[in-house]
């Protein structure tokens, strides 16, 4: 805070003879550069944050807005795509936070929410949140929920936005995880996303990369909205003991948190309790005793015979074609296949496995050995960076340093060396470090005629 208390009495220096902010100092004589979106991120920040601005440049900053959103202002420049509705919708959304925003600023405002992109959506969401007296006020409110909740998916604990690829409007300061942050922001002071809020909060933090956001705003915003969320939900530390039991069952799971003169590293840290699946159908029990309610996260694992695809991130197809084959319809000793695995991404990640076994005793092709890499003559389709292919005697490996959302497709080629019905575990594909994104597919029984 001390650090944004001398910036603020520096900021007359920035602002232009228009009411625009700049991104940098401004010397007597210069022309009007300021930026729009750039004041509407500080007013916006500063009336979440409750840090103030110095009231003469507050006014200025706020006049200087309103000078735009009325037209009064101009403020053009390149852009990948239009942008101007976007931008009064932003401007307006920090203007509300200051109750600055009458009915009739928003009448010459003529637009379908569904075409706004995601970050627009969240402003005019906010926008119609605090300011009362618009016409149909309720109802385009139950309309924009009912839009952004189809715009969120989620993946494990983690959440994209459907429009994920074309969200970040990063000449306007906006990334998709700025979005989600504001997003989460505003749902936990609303009745109707109570109960969407814990997995909007839980989304918004699995969406970071090494403790971080990908933006200083999306940082901003993000440690806005997980105070306010600690606030709201966990302003009682947790202490006493937690138990988790599987009704009609011996095992009991028992966590013991730590006073309250613990470190804080140690009083947030996550506990787990494995419990043994049950004889038949049952109940999870969980209980706590003591002061705050901690919050509990519950997954179900199993070692299941695969019957059907699974698609959670990753939808998985594996297609195997002859290359040399002797007899047709039937594969023989010495066949040579060509297996093709075509992904379907939902979102972008890094580090993403695909895991796919080979018959016992074949030979996968490609290694350069002989003229096995002239018969494997596979291609590849997407814009995944594949960093490293592992050819083990049970299957092959193919790690991709990136793995962008949409297609991709990959393909191997391995000889038959042994005759014999052989049974395969399923294709996998998985993002390493989220293992709750990936996608299955089982395999049929493969028999091999001598």
């Amino acid at each position: 805070e001390r650090a944004w208390q001398a910036l603020m009495q520096e900021l007359p220096g920035y602002i232009d003879s228009d009411g625009l902010a700049a991104y940098f100092p401004l010397r007597e004589g210069d022309p009007p550069r300021g930026s729009d979106a750039l004041s509407a991120y500080l007013i916006g920040v500063s009336r979440a944050s409750g840090w103030s601005i110095p009231e003469d440049s507050r006014r200025r900053l706020e006049q200087g807005l309103l000078a735009f959103v009325e037209g009064r202002v101009r403020r053009e420049g390149w852009a990948p795509r239009a942008d101007l509705l976007p931008r009064r919708l932003a401007a307006i959304e920090a203007l509300s936070r200051a109750g600055l925003v009458q009915p009739a600023l928003l009448s010459s405002l003529q637009f379908d929410a569904t075409t706004l992109p995601t970050g627009a959506l969240v402003d005019w969401w906010s926008i119609l949140l605090r300011v009362n007296g618009l016409p149909d006020r309720d109802t385009r409110l139950a309309e924009v929920d009912s839009l952004l909740r189809t715009r969120l998916t989620y993946t494990g604990t983690r959440l994209e936005l459907t429009d994920e690829a074309e969200a970040g409007w990063w000449w306007l300061m906006v990334s998709g995880d700025s979005i989600v942050a504001r997003l989460a922001l505003g749902a936990i002071d609303r009745p109707e996303w109570r109960d969407d809020v814990p997995k909007l909060v839980n989304g918004l933090i699995a969406r970071q990369r090494r403790g971080a956001w990908s933006t200083t705003v999306a940082n901003v915003w993000g440690k806005l909205a997980s105070a306010h969320f600690s606030e709201i939900f966990e302003s009682v530390p947790v202490t006493g003991r937690t138990r988790a039991r599987i009704a009609g069952s011996d095992g009991v799971g028992d966590v013991a948190w730590p006073k309250g003169d613990a470190p804080a590293a140690e009083r947030a840290a996550t506990r787990e309790i494995r419990l043994d699946w049950p004889q038949g159908a049952s109940g999870l029990d969980l209980a706590h005793e003591g002061e705050g309610r901690p919050w509990a996260q519950v997954r179900a694992l199993a070692a299941v015979p695969l019957g059907e695809p699974v698609a959670a991130g990753y939808t998985v197809r594996r297609i195997v074609t002859p290359v040399e084959q002797k007899s047709k319809d039937t594969f023989s000793r010495g066949d040579v296949v060509r297996v093709r695995i075509e992904i379907d991404a939902a979102q972008p990640m890094t580090w993403v496995v695909v895991d796919d076994p080979v018959p016992a005793g074949a030979t996968i092709l490609g290694s350069g050995l002989g003229r096995d890499t002239r018969v494997a003559a596979e291609r590849r389709e997407g814009a995944g960076w594949l960093a490293f292919v592992e050819r083990r005697f049970e299957g092959v490996r193919g790690y991709y340093e990136y793995l962008p959302a949409g297609r991709a497709v990959y393909e191997y080629t391995v000889r038959l060396n042994q005759s014999g019905e052989f049974r395969l575990p399923p294709t996998r594909v998985e993002a390493m470090y989220a293992p709750e994104v990936y996608g299955e597919v089982p395999n049929p029984p493969l028999k091999v005629q001598p």
